[in-house]
């Protein structure tokens, strides 16, 4: 008995070991990657001006919605599946799923693109302006796409570096690169060119990303499915609509705000917009590097350590959220101002309410992430449908009232429905909170 409670013991610490390394990584990555990110936003924000950087940005957030609809759902599904398959040896439904999965998505994307690009056809007012952006725009869905994809599935393999790399590191530091180079040889910047430099390097992105999961799968391992074959579309088709929510539900302010406030006004926001994915980082972190872990921790029944893990994850990403919150309260404006210029220096009030907006969803934990990753996809998608539908609903008289502030709060609405309903299905449907309060509890 003492031998097993050891040997339990020592698989605890060393899994806490390699839950460390990998957000330690994950954040060293992220913080580079955000550093790039950032100084892109910067150039283009100066580059460009409010109006094209604006227009800038909604095309990129459309081409993220489309990517997300393109997927039909298959990230999430291929961390679930990847994970525990690999975990039992089944490479052979690994590799059965790589193939599905992948055809899926590219015709489904290839459709969406088409479709983009007639409509854009139809909508064109004579002088080539829209198609000139609709062209790079849907080329970047489908790359931007396959490399999702493909992070997503060395992730369930538990390659979480090289599930991240193209992300959140080599595609923002080649696009810096890209641009600098452009504005180095003295060629001038506009919001179409800008949208084809991502497209060549998302390119490279998928073409690495493609090498890395072919070595990642052995090829002569597992002839025969060990595991019985899952109905993954009808898994998929619901992570899908989930994925289109959740994208949706971080860009219907930039939307709005293209089709009810001015091109300077758009812009405005989508510098607050850039500036929280300060805020969004720890919360990005650690979603991305325990997602894995919580199919195969309620599959096996270990609530115990389940629970432990929702908690200590909500206590972390409350803890990183304050002191960011209180920075954008107190210097927000004269950052802004110092680093894009001061035409930017209103976006810090919509830039503080976004922050407050993920320190309410930051309290809520990992709720919609343990639905996604328990099979709780149905109920989600009813969720995201209800809580984004709100915001929305709430934007159209905020923004009118309020520009880009008011776009911000409508997001705090949707934020904290999704995690307060997401909570309420843990709770209820697997005996788990995923909050901090069950670690204040026990503390108290």
């Amino acid at each position: 008995m003492m031998s097993r409670s050891r040997s339990r013991v020592a698989e605890m610490l060393a899994e806490g070991r390699q839950v460390i390394h990998a957000s330690m990584s994950s954040l060293a990555l992220r913080i580079a990657g955000l550093a790039s990110t950032f100084l892109l936003g910067v150039l283009l924000a100066r580059l460009l001006g409010p109006a094209q950087f604006g227009i800038y940005g909604l095309v990129t957030t459309l081409a993220a919605l489309g990517m997300s609809a393109g997927l039909l759902g298959t990230p999430q599904l291929a961390v679930r599946e990847f994970s525990i398959r690999k975990d039992r040896g089944d490479w052979a439904g690994i590799r059965s799923l790589f193939k599905r999965f992948g055809l899926a998505t590219a015709a489904a994307s290839a459709l969406i693109a088409v479709i983009a690009i007639l409509v854009g056809a139809t909508l064109d007012s004579g002088d080539g302006s829209t198609i000139s952006l609709l062209l790079p725009g849907a080329a970047l869905m489908m790359l931007i796409g396959v490399t999702s994809l493909l992070a997503a599935e060395l992730r369930g393999l538990g390659q979480l570096f090289r599930g991240q790399v193209m992300d959140i590191f080599a595609r923002p530091v080649l696009t810096l690169v890209v641009m600098l180079s452009l504005l180095l040889a003295g060629i001038g910047l506009t919001a179409t060119l800008a949208l084809w430099a991502q497209v060549f390097v998302a390119l490279i992105a998928a073409i690495v990303s493609f090498a890395w999961i072919r070595g990642a799968i052995p090829r002569g391992e597992g002839q025969t499915d060990t595991l019985p074959a899952i109905p993954w579309a009808a898994a998929a088709l619901p992570l899908g609509a989930v994925d289109i929510l959740r994208q949706l539900d971080g860009a219907y302010g930039v939307v709005m705000m293209g089709w009810l406030a001015s091109d300077e006004a758009l812009g405005i926001f989508r510098v607050a917009v850039a500036c929280s994915v300060v805020v969004a980082m720890p919360v990005t972190i650690l979603h991305v590097v325990l997602a894995p872990r919580l199919g195969p921790l309620q599959k096996s029944g270990r609530v115990v350590e389940l629970q432990q893990l929702l908690s200590r994850t909500s206590m972390t990403l409350v803890l990183a959220v304050v002191p960011i919150t209180l920075a954008a309260w107190l210097i927000g404006r004269d950052l802004i101002e110092l680093v894009f210029g001061p035409a930017y220096g209103s976006a810090w009030l919509p830039l503080f309410l976004m922050c407050v907006a993920q320190l309410v969803f930051a309290f809520f934990g990992m709720g919609p992430i343990l639905l996604a990753m328990c099979e709780g996809e149905r109920h989600l998608i009813r969720i995201y449908l209800f809580s984004v539908g709100l915001g929305m609903l709430a934007a159209v008289p905020l923004i009118m009232e309020f520009g880009p502030a008011g776009a911000a709060a409508a997001i705090i609405l949707s934020n904290g429905s999704t995690g307060f309903l997401s909570w309420r299905w843990g709770l209820r449907r697997l005996g788990v909170d995923s909050t901090l309060l069950p670690l204040l509890r026990s503390a108290a």
